[in-house]
């Protein structure tokens, strides 16, 4: 009985125990939640005062990680431009384009020496075709009369001596009579003199009357000599005058218009049954050799020269090669210009007199500036662009050109004599340099 009372003395006292260690452990918890709560309160009271600061803060730390992104994609960027440029043969430098020696033999690349050259001038004219004045003729009869027959027409070819046509002339009628009256006088006077010399020599006739023979015998032949040439000037031939003592009546007073070379009648102004007297009646020129007449400005004259070649077309389509054969004497006052001509063989006719013509004369002149082969000027982007060696491959020098004539440049600005630059390559170089990129920031070389 009495272990009965002590044990349940001591279930009760460990009750007791117990329930006093749990009171405890819910004070600490509920103090513990209590400086929990405080803090948060605080955070909550000063939420409203650090907004700015906490904004300002997550901003920053918005643009950080903005710029790490793209930092890391330029990153990554550039090591793919890396890897292209590698690829093309282009150097991490801006505007150098490296290639191998071998490559350099396969595309033909030549590095050259820049110099001042020669530079194909170009003068451009205007002219006409011409008649070669020294192959043509104005034909007027040298005689008035009649016109009996007209033999030819406007265009027709004729030869040299040729009959164009007739007239009847009285005039000539009597120019022959005389001729012949002259004729017979000289025979006459040549009797007496014979005689009156024979006479002299026999004693019978006096020195005096042998020198009158004489003297009328010499004005005889002068008087003949007179009418003979009369006969000449107006186009009858050795022959036909030694004729004339046995020439038919019907032709006596009949002239012959004939041609003085061979050629094209071009103008015709006669017909059957005209009176004419001293006017032309026909023009004969000779078309396979005509003149080109071009204007030479004055201030263009230390550029030309006799002997030069020129290329010649027609506003007719033709285009033929000529020789500068005549460079005029006097400028013209109006026009301030000198006549510069080319004799132009024209065997077909193509070139007939009247068109107009254009000429251009090319020469080589001196250049102060430097020449290079068109080849080694390359555009990229609109603008003008040579290469030229570089320590690490070759690299893009902007240029200003002037002329570009024939395959040959002028350099005015950009590079100097002197200099070394791809003369042949250049474009092979350009589409690496183009393929690889490297245009949107070409070295200009300033």
């Amino acid at each position: 009985m009495k272990y009965k009372h002590i044990i349940l003395l001591v279930v009760f006292l460990a009750v007791i125990v117990s329930g006093a260690v749990a009171l405890t452990a819910i004070n600490d918890e509920r103090k513990n939640a209590e400086e929990t709560a405080l803090p948060e309160k605080e955070l909550v009271h000063n939420d409203n005062d650090d907004h700015d600061d906490d904004g300002r803060h997550d901003e920053d730390e918005h643009e950080e990680d903005e710029h790490a992104e793209e930092s890391g994609h330029s990153e990554d960027e550039g090591h793919e431009g890396e890897s292209e440029d590698d690829e093309h043969g282009h150097s991490d430098e801006a505007g150098i384009v490296e290639i191998t020696e071998e490559q350099q033999k396969e595309i033909g690349l030549i590095v050259s020496i820049a110099h001042s050259g020669d530079i194909e001038q170009i003068l451009s004219l205007v002219g006409e075709v011409r008649l070669n004045e020294d192959l043509m003729a104005h034909l007027v009869p040298r005689v008035p009369g009649i016109v009996h027959k007209v033999n030819i027409s406007l265009g027709d070819e004729v030869q040299e001596g040729q009959v164009l046509a007739t007239i009847d002339s009285p005039e000539l009628t009597e120019l022959k009579a005389d001729y012949l009256e002259k004729l017979r006088n000289l025979e006459l006077t040549k009797r007496t003199f014979e005689r009156k010399q024979y006479l002299k020599q026999e004693n019978i006739a006096s020195e005096a009357d042998w020198l009158e023979a004489q003297s009328v015998h010499q004005n005889a032949e002068t008087m003949l000599h007179s009418a003979k040439r009369r006969l000449i000037f107006i186009g009858l031939t050795e022959k036909e005058i030694n004729d004339l003592p046995s020439a038919k009546d019907e032709a006596f007073g009949r002239y012959e218009l004939k041609s003085p070379l061979s050629g094209t009648i071009i103008a015709k102004h006669i017909t059957r049954g005209e009176k004419i007297d001293e006017g032309e009646v026909f023009t004969v020129a000779d078309l396979s050799m005509v003149w080109v007449d071009l204007q030479i400005p004055a201030q263009d004259l230390g550029r030309v020269k006799e002997g030069l070649h020129i290329l010649l077309s027609s506003t007719e389509g033709e285009v033929t090669e000529g020789k500068l054969s005549l460079i005029g004497p006097v400028v013209n006052e109006e026009s301030r210009t000198v006549l510069g001509r080319v004799v132009l063989p024209n065997p077909n006719g193509l070139w007939k007199p009247g068109i107009f013509v254009k000429g251009q004369i090319h020469s080589e002149t001196p250049s102060s500036a430097v020449v290079v082969p068109s080849e080694a000027v390359q555009n990229i982007d609109g603008e003008n662009f040579i290469f030229v060696p570089d320590d690490d491959g070759f690299k893009t020098i902007e240029v200003a050109l002037g002329k570009s004539i024939k395959g040959k440049t002028e350099i005015l600005a950009g590079i100097k004599a002197g200099d070394r630059y791809v003369s042949k390559g250049a474009f092979e170089l350009k589409a690496v340099h183009v393929t690889s990129g490297a245009g949107a920031h070409a070295g200009h070389g300033h």
